[in-house]
């Protein structure tokens, strides 16, 4: 079932944040990979003024990636506050999909309260439409928390791969200094908790879309 991984994500960051022990897990295991984000993720204040340029996102994204084990990642420029679930962002991810024929699809969950979060998940299971395995990230401040509740309904232990995906999150240092070392607390703190539920010491939780039974 996980032999091709795609993970899609609407800005470089956010897979690492939901699941970077997972991918990182995946290329242990020698399954192929992909990362596949919507916008360059260039920020810009209400009052006009820069966070981050796309050029420091776009970086810090492939570095992100590399350590995790991922070298195959696409990077679309639709606006980051703006992806919308419209048919040019589904047709994109579609191309992808038909192109990489991936086993398994992550990507956001429909209820994040960053609405383009919750665009990109919209898209995707459109554009995934005929594959049979779609999982949803659950989301983590500062993403924002929803009036849904999250169903965790798949678990991958990341014991073996927990400082790892710290180590991706660091990479982006635009984003971790405007949070702080609070994020990375809240990201374990989340690990050790879905850790817990399963067993384990650290984990990831998933929402399943559909999924493929395979004997």
């Amino acid at each position: 079932m996980f032999a091709r991984a795609l993970f899609v994500g609407a800005h470089l960051d956010d897979i690492e944040l939901a699941a970077g022990g997972t991918a990182a897990r995946l290329c242990d295991a020698g399954a192929d990979v992909k990362f596949l984000v919507m916008s360059t993720s260039e920020y810009v204040n209400y009052d006009g003024g820069h966070f981050r340029d796309a050029d420091t996102a776009v970086a810090e994204g492939h570095a992100a990636a590399a350590v995790l084990g991922v070298n195959d990642i696409d990077i679309l420029k639709f606006p980051a506050k703006d992806v919308e679930n419209h048919s040019s962002v589904v047709e994109s991810i579609n191309r992808v999909v038909d192109s990489f024929r991936p086993t398994v699809i992550f990507t956001h969950w429909p209820f994040d309260t960053h609405r383009s979060h919750a665009n990109t998940a919209l898209a995707t299971i459109a554009a995934g439409r005929y594959y049979n395995s779609v999982l949803m990230y659950e989301p983590i401040t500062p993403s924002g928390r929803s009036y849904v509740g999250f169903r965790p309904q798949l678990y991958v232990n990341i014991d073996e791969t927990l400082e790892r995906k710290l180590a991706a999150l660091r990479c982006h240092a635009s984003e971790y200094e405007k949070y702080g070392e609070k994020w990375l607390e809240g990201v374990s703190a989340r690990s050790r908790y879905r850790g817990y539920e399963m067993q384990a010491t650290h984990g990831e939780a998933f929402e399943v879309s559909r999924i493929e039974a395979v004997f």
